[in-house]
């Protein structure tokens, strides 16, 4: 019943006859709910586990309300609204001390990235609008985000990766707040250096998982993998080659060893598409050996293949999974020119290539 009013007040700061009454007692009820948190977690002893009090819980259930909005304009006033709120939290750090405001900032976080694996697009984009809102906090915004990376860039990953194929949907903000996320992590810290071993291998682990969304049958996500690494590359002055090669044998025997006809044409084009990018890099991540021989083979092949082959006796279905399956193929090919000629006598896959 306590959620359900709050919701309600939330819902209430849009309609303009009680908007200026309803924003100022959310600023206030606020206030009185962190103040109460922080006072209690100031009387914890450092090292015992933090939970969160009945009325922080209850308050950050209906939190989302004011983001979860299908009009742009409520939404972008519930994003003021949730942002003059958390800035007000972090005002509050120099009363009561930066340690005492972690808990709260990691029950808020764990709150948005909980909405961001609803099955709603709204609620999604709540959790994302939510993830952005905490990556702008000042102060101890910045260190708190850093220790919190890996969880919030799998969150939005998520978010990316739930998405039906056939449901386009406006997904710059979900990979801009990606970004995000990178540049307050990494941006002013040497993470390759001798000293900051946690932030090296943060950093390892980060690219670990941006590389194995490369071969994500989606393309949404296997491009917001590009671009992630691409910031990383940017962020830490290091080749794409150097930062991937930790992960190189790894990933690329776990494509190497799957037969690709026996996929899906999604997974097969995903598969192609992380090993065109792993050649296209300079220099070329694979290693000229047997297997990668044999995945090209494997993908000429496919590129010669005729549509009835590949359909599998639904060509009308497939026909448009063919035609990406096939372009795939012919882009792994020409980029894997420069490192072997080992198709140079096929005239007519060759043509094809290099148009």
């Amino acid at each position: 019943m306590f959620i359900k009013s709050l919701e309600a007040i939330f819902d209430a700061t849009h309609l303009p006859e009680v908007k200026d009454d309803a924003d100022k007692f959310i600023i206030g009820l606020s206030r009185a709910v962190f103040s109460m948190e922080l006072r209690k977690n100031a009387t914890k002893e450092a090292g015992l586990r933090r939970y969160p009090s009945p009325l922080l819980c209850s308050y950050l259930e209906a939190l989302p309300c004011a983001l979860a909005r299908d009009n742009t304009e409520e939404a972008k006033k519930g994003e003021e609204q949730v942002t003059l709120i958390l800035n007000d939290l972090v005002a509050m750090c120099a009363q009561n001390g930066a340690q005492e405001i972690v808990p709260t900032l990691n029950q808020i976080s764990a709150r948005f990235c909980a909405i961001c694996l609803d099955d709603s697009w709204v609620r999604k984009n709540a959790g994302c609008t939510g993830i952005k809102i905490l990556t702008y906090l000042p102060n101890i915004g910045v260190k708190w985000i850093g220790d919190r990376e890996v969880e919030l860039v799998r969150t939005l990953l998520h978010i990316l990766k739930d998405l039906p194929f056939d449901l386009p949907r406006d997904v710059t903000d979900v990979i801009d707040v990606l970004k995000r996320v990178l540049r307050v992590t990494y941006t002013d810290v040497d993470v390759m250096s001798d000293v900051p071993i946690t932030a090296r291998a943060k950093l390892v682990h980060i690219l670990g998982i941006f590389f194995s969304e490369l071969s994500n049958p989606n393309p949404v996500v296997r491009q917001a993998a590009q671009t992630c690494i691409d910031v990383l590359v940017e962020l830490t002055g290091k080749s794409a080659h150097e930062l991937l090669l930790p992960h190189r044998d790894r990933m690329l025997t776990a494509i190497y060893t799957k037969p690709l006809r026996a996929l899906s044409f999604p997974i097969q084009v995903g598969m192609i598409d992380a090993v065109r990018y792993c050649v296209s890099l300079d220099p070329p991540l694979p290693e000229l050996n047997d297997e990668l021989l044999r995945l090209l083979h494997e993908t000429l092949g496919l590129a010669d293949a005729d549509d009835v082959q590949l359909a599998r006796g639904n060509l009308r279905q497939g026909s448009l999974e063919i035609i990406k399956l096939r372009v795939a193929c012919i882009k792994l090919l020409t980029a894997s020119m420069p490192m072997t000629d080992f198709f140079s006598k096929l005239h007519l896959t060759r043509q094809r290539s290099v148009f």
